[in-house]
């Protein structure tokens, strides 16, 4: 089948790569002149098949009243009050019960431990590294209440095929000794041997090449303006003020998904920032979670990368600078040791991610015929990549 892929991020090339493997002939679209340029540009790198868990959750609805005020440094509200917004808001709150976490707890589990696999297959298919590593990673709680919740989960993940174990405050020094470096008072830590990191941008890249070289075109400088139907089933695009005939399209676009197909999706930009840095004087090897602050600590080569917060901004509202000041400011509090942040060579970075109110991504046929959506990743664009690609191409 001729199939149309919108998107050269993680999520759009990895269902492209399914899609050729499968047999299809496949053009993927992008309005940047290069791959990996959006959300998949400078996330987090960490691939977190075992700490995949939605931010909608229990624990969260306390701490509305100072998330609403924006008194909460890690998650702040800028989102204009409209009819869809507020839509968006009272189905994310729905999703905040005990029952709802735990059923997209291990949806979402379920899908990036599937993920795995599939990264190591396809690994050794395009045989080029993106800086991958098996690196482990150790979420730290500071909050004693928030790191009982989730010991409770622990035993039921594990049957999805986690492998998170707790780590007392001494225990989890033992196995990462940078974090006694920390200016923080953790109260334990839960730990995954299985989770990895690489470079998205990296990877995209690599992935582009491979597609190429297989058969596929991949269009840069086209943007998707709208899609067109006839007789309820798609008949092509329109970009650049052109009209491209097509009868089968995946929209792998993120948080322009529900504007392009002109259909509520429920899906919301959340913005995210990062600092890529130089090392600094206390070495680490496992990728760092702080989950009460939200805040990434990775290993990428031979970079350090920060990654913070969660902004549900609108997406006209550029915060980049104040946010990347806060977090290079909290970073260097919190962390003095495990980056340089006195270099001259800092690159600072905002991406905006797709987030449904139940963190689980859409993945699957839309409402006309030939058209299929994969998007809403959330926090897990880069985990869940593969799983969702592969899921997708099987619906051709």
């Amino acid at each position: 089948m001729k199939i149309t892929v919108l998107g050269a991020g993680v999520v759009g090339l990895t269902t492209a790569y399914y899609l050729v493997k499968k047999g299809h002939e496949v053009t993927v679209v992008d309005s940047k002149d290069k791959p990996g340029t959006g959300s998949s540009f400078a996330n987090g790198g960490q691939l977190s098949y075992s700490f995949s868990d939605p931010l909608g959750k229990p624990s969260l609805l306390k701490k509305l009243p100072s998330i609403f005020f924006n008194r909460d440094t890690a998650l702040q509200i800028g989102h204009p009050l409209n009819f869809s917004t507020l839509k968006w808001g009272i189905k994310f709150l729905k999703e905040c019960t005990k029952k709802n976490h735990k059923k997209n707890s291990l949806d979402l589990l379920e899908l990036s431990i599937k993920s795995k696999s599939l990264l190591e297959d396809l690994r050794e298919d395009i045989k080029e590294d993106f800086v991958h590593k098996k690196s482990s990673k150790i979420v730290v709680y500071e909050n004693k209440n928030s790191l009982k919740t989730e010991l409770n989960f622990l035993a039921e993940k594990a049957k999805k095929g986690s492998d998170i174990t707790f780590l007392s405050a001494s225990e989890m020094i033992n196995i990462e000794p940078a974090l006694e470096s920390l200016n923080i008072l953790p109260k334990g830590a839960l730990f995954s041997e299985q989770d990895e990191t690489g470079d998205p941008f990296l990877f995209c890249n690599i992935l582009t090449k491979w597609l190429q070289e297989n058969g596929a075109d991949v269009i840069f400088n086209r943007e998707a303006q709208e899609i067109e139907y006839k007789n309820n089933a798609v008949e092509g695009y329109l970009a650049n003020n052109e009209f491209f005939k097509v009868s089968n399209i995946v929209v792998c676009l993120g948080p322009m998904t529900e504007k392009l197909i002109n259909s509520e999706l429920s899906i919301i930009p959340v913005s995210g920032y990062s600092l890529t840095l130089d090392p600094g004087g206390v070495n680490f090897c496992k990728s760092i979670t702080l989950s009460d602050r939200r805040m990434l600590f990775t290993k990428l080569g031979k970079k350090i990368r920060i990654t913070g917060f969660a902004d549900f901004y609108d997406d006209r509202d550029n915060k980049q600078n104040t946010r990347t000041k806060d977090l290079l400011s909290l970073s260097n509090k919190i962390a003095p040791l495990l980056a340089d942040y006195k270099s001259s060579k800092i690159d600072s970075w905002m991406g905006c991610r797709p987030l449904t109110p139940s963190g689980v991504p859409l993945i699957g046929p839309g409402s006309k015929k030939g058209l299929y959506i994969n998007s809403g990743h959330g926090f897990y664009g880069w985990t869940l990549a593969c799983s969702s690609g592969n899921k997708i191409a099987d619906y051709f």
